[in-house]
């Protein structure tokens, strides 16, 4: 889930209350223009780790851009972010809501629940995004580790197995430390997480960190 980065909206200009009114057809072009423009700057700042600086930035959008569901997506995960998860949760509930098929919000609203420990709802919307999606293989990581906090290391194992190391994100190099450290090896594991963060870089990585630092074993 990658977000978007860019600078803050255009100011209208201050002569433009003298002309006349720009063509009804220009409403909705420029009213897109403010909401990517909203969302690049709401994600630079939660790309940058600046959570409650993202919230306060997004609490200042007014309707109908506040309704858009990328960007109620953002506020739910910044939501998240700053330990707000019931919150966070009701935010990709309503989202889910109104597209059932929103994929970023049923992944968050997954993690959300993975974090709070509540392993059985994660899984069963990580099984359902799996159906829709069975490349994905951050879904495929999450639900390992979801099996894994339930008992369930047959099911699990079968996941961490579908992974492979040319694929588009580090999932098999996270795949390989969750099941090293299960054999406590530890000197195995750093490496395999050093080469993921060498290889991938550390924002697509940031995501694995976060969630396998949320898996108990």
């Amino acid at each position: 889930m990658r977000a978007l980065t860019a600078a803050l909206a255009l100011a209208f200009c201050p002569g433009l209350t003298s002309h006349a009114a720009p063509p009804p057809e220009q409403g909705p072009l420029l009213a897109q223009r403010r909401l990517a423009s909203v969302l690049r700057r709401g994600a630079q700042l939660y790309d940058a780790g600046e959570y409650q600086a993202a919230a306060d930035f997004l609490s200042g959008v007014s309707q109908p851009e506040a309704g858009d569901l990328a960007l109620l997506n953002l506020r739910g995960a910044i939501g998240s972010k700053l330990g707000k998860f019931d919150e966070a949760q009701k935010i990709f509930s309503e989202i889910l809501a109104a597209d059932p098929t929103y994929f970023p919000a049923g992944f968050n609203l997954g993690e959300a629940k993975f974090l709070q420990e509540d392993y059985r709802g994660a899984l069963e919307i990580f099984e359902e995004l799996h159906r829709r999606d069975q490349g994905n293989e951050l879904v495929r990581f999450n639900m390992s580790l979801c099996f894994l906090q339930l008992g369930n290391t047959q099911d699990a194992d079968k996941m961490l197995a579908s992974l492979y190391p040319l694929g588009s994100t580090p999932a098999w190099y996270y795949a390989q430390v969750v099941l090293l450290r299960r054999k406590n090896d530890e000197s195995g594991a750093q490496k395999h997480l050093r080469a993921a963060h060498s290889i991938f870089g550390e924002k697509d990585c940031r995501i694995f960190d976060e969630v396998l630092a949320a898996h108990h074993p």
